[in-house]
């Protein structure tokens, strides 16, 4: 069976950025798992995958806008500690997960710097600007279950359908 929309794939794969560092499956292959056209993955990903079968492997490149989006410089700020005194405690070069204690939001960022008066801060992913290298081998495919596709288009199903 080829990959198609509502499919369910497994793959293992490797990710490496142009410089050859590794983003994942350095020492061994990394494993996902997903039903095809629900936006479980990077789209570009699975417009590559499409067509291909069990046991096949492929090479590719998702290009940084099609991936994680391009690096926006609008989204590096810079917090004086006066207004962020959290800020004198932060690691430069470290990623941070924060939670907005009012609404429960999480967003991350990165320290770029610290000054003596502010500490510059990165909000775009960490993966923005960079082309994704893959490479690919398609471990299995088989229709999606109805449970599957159920869990994900439940409005597609009716009451009677699930009895």
């Amino acid at each position: 069976m080829e990959i198609q929309k509502d499919s369910s794939v497994v793959i293992e794969y490797r990710i490496q950025l142009a410089d050859g560092s590794f983003v994942k499956g350095e020492e061994e292959p990394a494993s996902l798992h997903f039903i095809v056209g629900y936006e479980q993955v990077l789209p570009a990903l699975e417009h590559q995958l499409l067509g291909l079968e069990p046991g096949q492997q492929r090479r590719f490149t998702i290009a940084a806008g099609e991936a994680f989006g391009e690096h926006h410089e609008s989204l590096v700020k810079t917090r004086p500690y006066a207004d962020f005194p959290d800020g004198r405690g932060l690691e430069s070069g470290r990623w941070v997960v924060a939670t907005n204690e009012r609404t429960g939001t999480q967003y991350g960022y990165r320290v770029m710097a610290k000054t003596a008066e502010a500490v510059v801060l990165d909000f775009n992913h960490p993966l923005a600007g960079k082309d994704l290298h893959y490479d690919v081998r398609v471990m299995s495919v088989r229709p999606a279950l109805r449970e599957e596709l159920e869990y994900l288009r439940p409005c597609d199903f009716t009451s009677e359908d699930r009895s």
